[in-house]
């Protein structure tokens, strides 16, 4: 049962995680919601508190409308937005923009709003104090992602508490007590842990405004109370937590909720209970879409089999648990994935199975062999050391009694041996080592040459497709000027002097067919040479040459516009002073994507966003037509359009983000290294 436990308490982060996240259309309208509310707001410093609301929101789904948010902030603060305190907002919300994308850029951020807002006014000193508290669990979270959970633990006893304990938010208080308490427990420090939950405890009980915070510090405190065995405390508990389910039943807690009941009544081996709260609980997982948890509850179910010895059904939901494990990296779940279904089967008599997840078991457990051979071969050399000590102190011994006994000459020839032997077992050891090491230098050699090799073909590929690129271009502008300054003066010339006689024509005979085929092939004309204009604009267009990127793409996308399909460009800080072969190529991207639009997506509406950030050019196109499968039409059979794309996104260091979904459109979001 505590293994089972353990998998819950590794699993924990993933399956919250996934247990709140919602659909593409739910992030859409909650966010068109908020950008209502927003209009309707007057006041200055309200208005830019809700873009900055809005950018956190956007934060974890979108950072170029998540950046877009923030400056239309600091646009609203003006000078307003100089002080200390507007100064530590922004630090802090582009933090959270960085949080995923950049952790080492967000801590920065969380440090520089740190110092801003420590220097604050007296009269926005709470609220600030508000903010610091936020920033150093944010701060101490991408801490516990480096592995560093126990630091993570001393920035909320020392930094977040305070600062709550300082403004008098209990709620806050309460639940970084329980985050506290959380890590405690993955650490395996339950009595401690168990301190940190009653202390929540008594500032979240009465709360009854906040059943959502009540109902999942009841499931943490029973997890915690599981683990060391004190089921009376989890018993009551889990009684306060049925009363709450009842008012929240689409809770994403109430897989867990129902996990950890069905856990407590395997203890007390009331078998019918446990497997009905499983059930539950496989069902709420179903409902939230949340395998990992889904997956958790299996392992339990089977945990509570094997307990009552029904091996039968213990081995049908770990073969259930498999696929699970099997798509995940964790090593060590798959370890004992196997080796519980070796035992299974071994206890059922299927012994030729068993020995098939035996060598599953082994395969794994040899990978993790080397960590543990690491710290076997540090015992043995502690254990030579001190052996080696225990015989020079014989020797010495020995050395001093040679004149009194004849005997000791014998032990002091032993001793001599048994150090010899000892310098050769260190010598041998000391080869064994070395030859090791050689080989395994010799592997990585073998792999860094391997991916150079790689590396240069790839860039050879670039640097040849960046070449025919380039080629490319400039015939385009040769043939475009050509086009335009040799055929168009032509044909104008031609124009000019065809309207000259028509002019110079009798007025009576105006009306005669021949002067009437003469404006028909005049008319032609004109046509013909608003044609040719608008070939050599599609092949070198000259507001990119004159105007600057951010005009030329605004002139494409009304080009583009008609009757059936509306074109929305917005570009935000893009600067017109960059070389002009990174223009092109940004041109020539949003151009591809948007003739794939127009000749394939069926769509009434595409929206074109640019902006720039920090050395980094976002481009963000979307469509509302009828979409694509990504695997079939990115990964089996890619067209040349999409290839095109991503030949001239990777020649600038960038990346392509295709986000699609069969009748549900289509988003492309690229990031581009303005400096290569």
């Amino acid at each position: 049962m505590l293994q089972r436990l353990g998998l819950l308490v590794l699993l924990l982060v993933i399956i919250i995680t996934q247990g709140f996240s919602q659909s593409k259309d739910e992030l859409e309208h909650h966010g068109d919601s908020l950008f209502r509310q927003l209009q309707s707001i007057k006041d200055r410093d309200a208005k830019a508190r809700a873009l900055f609301d809005l950018s956190f929101f956007w934060s974890d789904y979108d950072t170029t409308k998540a950046l877009s948010y923030l400056s239309e902030a600091e646009n609203v603060l003006g000078k307003t937005g100089n002080s200390a305190f507007y100064q530590g907002l922004e630090s802090f919300y582009r933090a959270a923009v960085y949080f995923e994308a950049d952790p080492t850029e967000a801590k920065q951020n969380y440090m520089k709003a740190e110092r801003f807002l420590k220097d604050v006014k007296a009269e926005q000193r709470t609220e600030a104090s508000r903010y610091r508290a936020r920033l150093w669990g944010s701060y101490g979270a991408l801490l516990q992602r480096e592995g560093k959970a126990h630091e993570y633990v001393q920035i909320l006893i020392e930094k977040v508490i305070p600062l709550a304990k300082s403004i008098g938010d209990s709620s806050l208080m309460g639940n970084n007590f329980q985050n506290v308490a959380i890590n405690l427990m993955n650490l395996g420090d339950y009595e401690k842990a168990d301190e940190y939950y009653d202390k929540a405890l008594q500032l979240l009980s009465g709360k009854t405004e906040s059943p959502e915070e009540r109902f999942t510090l009841f499931v943490n405190v029973v997890r915690n109370a599981l683990l060391h065995k004190n089921y009376r405390k989890s018993g009551d508990l889990l009684d306060s937590a049925a009363v709450l389910a009842l008012h929240i039943p689409n809770s994403p807690y109430i897989p867990i909720y129902h996990s950890v009941y069905g856990s407590y009544w395997a203890a007390l081996k009331d078998y019918k209970k446990a497997h009905a709260h499983f059930e539950s609980g496989l069902s709420a997982a179903k409902m939230h879409s949340n395998e990992e948890m889904a997956a958790t509850i299996l392992f339990d179910q089977f945990t509570a089999y094997q307990m009552n010895s029904e091996y039968g059904s213990a081995k049908e939901k770990l073969l259930e648990v498999l696929p699970h494990v099997q798509q995940k990296y964790s090593l060590r779940n798959k370890q004992m994935v196997y080796y519980n279904l070796a035992s299974t089967t071994a206890k059922l008599s299927q012994y030729q199975e068993a020995v098939k997840w035996y060598e599953a078991y082994k395969n794994v457990s040899d990978t993790l062999f080397h960590d543990r051979s690491q710290a076997h071969i540090h015992e043995l050399e502690k254990k030579y050391q001190t052996a080696r000590k225990e015989k020079a102190l014989l020797q010495i011994q020995a050395e001093s009694q040679q004149q009194q006994l004849s005997l000791q000459n014998t032990r002091m020839l032993a001793g001599i041996l048994l150090l010899t032997s000892i310098i050769l077992g260190v010598v041998s050891y000391t080869g064994y080592n070395a030859l090791k090491n050689k080989k395994k230098l010799a592997a990585q050699k073998e792999m860094l040459l391997q991916k150079e090799l790689k590396n240069h073909r790839q860039q050879e590929k670039l640097n040849l497709y960046h070449a025919m690129l380039q080629g490319q271009e400039r015939e385009r502008s040769r043939i475009a000027r050509d086009l335009h300054d040799g055929l168009g003066g032509m044909l104008a010339s031609v124009k000019l002097k065809l309207s000259a006689v028509a002019t110079n024509a009798n007025k009576q005979e105006i009306n005669n067919e021949p002067h009437m085929e003469l404006y028909t092939i005049i008319s032609q004309l004109d046509h013909s040479v608003d044609e040719l204009r608008r070939v050599a604009r599609n092949m070198m267009p000259e507001s990119l040459l004159y105007m600057g990127l951010e005009a030329a793409l605004k002139d494409l996308c009304n080009a583009l516009t008609n009757a059936e399909l509306k074109i929305d460009f917005q570009a935000s800080k893009v600067s017109s002073n960059h070389p002009q072969p990174f223009q092109i190529a940004v041109y020539r991207i949003v151009q591809e994507l948007l003739t794939n639009a127009v000749k394939h997506s069926r769509a009434s509406q595409v929206w074109v966003q640019c902006s720039e950030e920090k050395g980094k050019f976002f481009v963000s196109v979307e469509d509302n037509g009828r979409g694509f499968d990504p695997k079939q039409e990115l990964l089996e059979k890619e067209g040349i359009g999409i290839s095109n794309i991503r030949n001239r996104v990777e020649i600038l260091n960038g990346q392509l983000e295709i986000d699609t979904m069969l009748g549900r459109g289509a988003s492309f979001h690229i990031r581009l290294d303005i400096y290569g």
